[in-house]
């Protein structure tokens, strides 16, 4: 069943930020291909390193479904979306991408992989829309061949699905606040934050745990 998209997210040497997507399509999946801006990003060589220490390439496929996401494309995507005003001159390898870095951060996140979604709605050569019409006008749809219906019906699913990811991020969100301006960074600390739609969910970070995790030791000590 189709239910899954699988989002492309790519990277080049000494360019900045996730921001735009190019098109790819195969027989059960949509493909969003997300590649770099032109301005330079001051932390991209470290990026780059970071990734080949961690076995990393830099192109990376997560599936993602209409409700849901992968963390790991959250963690990749976030270690993408540092600047110098995260950091403030500390290694990556401080930063635990498992968690919220920051909220200007993590809007990046979100928002990076909506504008992917969106781009590639827009390359349709048909609305969803347009689709509907086309199924539900009886007679013409039965004028073609079975493998052109399926593809109607695929298509049309394919965008459906599409639009529930964008409503699924563009909620998560809202409910983050991270629709706001002049979003925090993280200034250095390696803490992160908790957001507003986290907090039954993930409890913040003390700095004898941060501590007691860069020992390698267990941070409960019960």
């Amino acid at each position: 069943p189709f239910n899954s998209v699988d989002v492309t997210v790519s990277i080049k040497s000494l360019l900045g930020s996730v921001t735009q997507s190019e098109n790819a399509n195969n027989d059960d999946s949509d493909s969003t291909s997300t590649s770099t801006s032109t301005f330079t990003d001051p932390l991209a060589e470290e990026k780059m390193n970071f990734l080949r220490r961690a076995g990393r390439d830099t192109t990376v496929d997560f599936p993602c479904y209409a409700d849901r996401y992968p963390t790991e494309m959250l963690e990749y995507l976030r270690l993408m979306m540092m600047t110098p005003e995260d950091t403030r001159g500390r290694p990556l390898s401080d930063f635990d991408y498992t968690r919220t870095i920051s909220a200007a951060n993590e809007a990046q996140v979100f928002s990076s992989v909506v504008a992917a979604v969106k781009k590639q709605l827009s390359l349709y050569p048909t609305t969803e829309e347009q689709d509907a019409a086309i199924i539900k006008d009886r007679g013409m749809f039965r004028l073609l061949s079975y493998n052109q219906r399926m593809a109607v019906r695929h298509r049309r699913n394919e965008k459906r699905l599409l639009k529930r990811t964008v409503a699924a991020l563009e909620r998560q969100i809202r409910s983050r606040g991270l629709d706001g301006e002049n979003l925090d960074r993280a200034e250095g600390s390696t803490l992160g934050v908790v957001l507003p739609g986290e907090k039954d969910t993930v409890k913040q970070r003390t700095p004898l745990e941060d501590r007691f995790d860069r020992m390698g030791l267990p941070i409960d000590l019960r």
